[in-house]
């Protein structure tokens, strides 16, 4: 598909979601469902848009009423379902038009002013000024600073391996959150995603403590790894270097994880979400390999390998069970 094949594709898909709120709403006049089917009946491709939101909708429907009433306090009287559609479907719709657009970007608005920072899919490395080597992973971004005592990279979110020059003068230590790792020669990941993460060894020696809770600290040696989040930091772990650092290689390699772990790590690195529908399948142990630069390809295969469906709808995944 070309880009204005794709454009076309997209635009149509936006214009669906707009007609099947309205439908949708109990409150469309007859006028606009006249207006509605012209529209539909402009080309093949209109009609195929909107069977496809239609599908799409019937798989969310159920799921979203049924929660919807778990959620109900007791006492308190449910909203009649074409009232929940209408509510749901302008969050639907105002999430698919807003990805479209600047949503499709979200990593474009976060710590704009970072010194260092890569975005969604993006991987690069970069030499700092103490001659050491940072390289970024996916939607990264970080801060420097260096002193006469100290050099320290303040990592807002995302992924990163320090390669330490060493400067037994001025100690390298990397923030995330409340946790400072501090490196004895080194090369390391931390990695830190909402306020919890993970500090990986892979060579040379490291120090993790926690800010707040002052003596709290492990000292990790190759091989291993901790945990960490606002409020503790785990004991040493043993890690699987190999796979902590597949992304440097391109790939993504996960062992004896379900399938909704896989899911939410590849949407660290698809800029459309990817969208796992039912929970048959969510709990599924899979083991993966997947080529990070074609993350596409690997989801159009997945359905050779498990029950499942695959449907597309503009930037967005939706995986059936």
């Amino acid at each position: 598909m070309n880009d204005s094949a794709a454009k076309t594709s997209e635009r149509l898909e936006q214009e669906a979601v707009a007609w099947h709120v309205r439908l949708t709403s109990g409150d469309i006049s007859t006028v606009e469902r006249a207006r509605f089917e012209a529209w539909r009946k402009q080309s093949p491709a209109h009609d195929h848009s909107y069977r496809q939101i239609e599908n799409l909708w019937r798989m969310m429907d159920a799921p979203v009423i049924a929660d919807r009433q778990r959620r109900r306090k007791p006492g308190k009287t449910a909203k009649p379902a074409h009232s929940l559609r209408w509510s749901v479907g302008l969050a639907v719709a105002a999430s698919l038009l807003l990805t479209a657009t600047l949503g499709m970007f979200p990593d474009y608005l976060r710590e704009p002013w970072a010194d260092y920072s890569t975005h969604i899919g993006e991987r690069t490395s970069i030499r700092l000024e103490d001659g050491s080597v940072a390289h970024l992973n996916t939607d990264t971004a970080f801060d420097v600073s260096w002193r006469d005592n100290e050099r320290r990279v303040v990592l807002f979110r995302g992924e990163a391996e320090f390669e330490v020059a060493h400067d037994s003068s001025r100690p390298f230590r990397v923030q995330a959150g409340n946790t400072v790792t501090e490196a004895l020669g080194t090369r390391f990941i931390v990695r830190y995603d909402d306020s919890a993460g993970a500090v990986t060894l892979l060579e040379g020696k490291v120090r993790t403590e926690q800010t707040k809770k002052q003596g709290t600290f492990i000292t990790l040696h190759p091989g291993q790894r901790a945990t960490f989040d606002a409020q503790s930091l785990s004991g040493v772990l043993a890690a699987d270097v190999s796979a902590a650092e597949a992304w440097r290689r391109g790939r993504l390699i996960m062992n004896f994880v379900t399938l909704k772990q896989v899911v939410a790590e590849i949407n660290r690195y698809h800029r459309g979400q990817v969208t796992l529908l039912g929970d048959t399948l969510a709990d599924k142990e899979i083991n993966v390999a997947i080529d990070l630069n074609n993350i596409d390809v690997w989801l159009d295969t997945l359905k050779d390998t498990l029950p499942i469906k695959i449907r597309r709808v503009g930037p967005f995944v939706f995986l059936q069970s």
